[in-house]
C-alpha cells in the first residue's frame, strides 16, 4: 500500500498500465474528475462516494458509480485489481482509519497497487 501527500494519478495510472491491471476501485471519488481520468487512460472504473450529490454528478458524467461509505464496500473480496483513495482518512479517528483500510486490503486482489492519498 502506498501513502500519497498529493493526488498523484497519472504516475498511479503508468504503475497500472505497466502492471497490466485494468480497472480501478475509486474510494471516496467525489464528482468523478479521477474516474474521467482513468477512463481516458482505457482503465476500467468503478467508484463509491458517501455523498449522493457526488454519486449523482459523477453518473451524469458517465461514470459507473454508487453511494457507499468507506468502511463498508459493497463488493466481494478481492475484486478490484487496484484501488485508488483520495482523502478518505479526511478527518477520521485512529479506529475509524483503520477500519477503512482494512476494507481497502479486502476489496483488492492479492499484490494489487492501494494508493491512498492524504489531504
Amino acid at each position: 500500500m502506498t501513502l500519497l501527500t498529493e493526488t498523484s494519478l497519472e504516475p498511479f495510472i503508468a504503475l497500472l498500465k505497466a502492471q497490466g491491471r485494468h480497472a480501478v476501485l475509486d474510494v471516496c471519488c467525489g464528482p468523478g474528475d479521477d474516474g474521467l481520468r482513468f477512463v481516458q487512460a482505457g482503465i476500467h472504473y468503478t467508484g463509491v462516494d458517501p455523498f449522493d450529490g457526488n454519486v449523482r454528478y459523477a453518473m451524469a458524467r458517465r461514470l459507473s458509480v454508487s453511494v457507499a461509505e468507506p468502511s463498508r464496500l459493497p463488493f466481494a473480496a478481492n475484486t478490484f485489481p487496484a484501488v485508488w483513495a483520495v482523502q478518505s482518512l479526511e478527518g477520521l479517528t485512529a479506529d475509524q482509519a483503520e477500519d477503512v483500510m482494512r476494507e481497502l486490503e479486502r476489496v483488492a486482489e492479492p499484490g494489487a497497487p492501494i494508493a491512498v492519498v492524504l489531504p
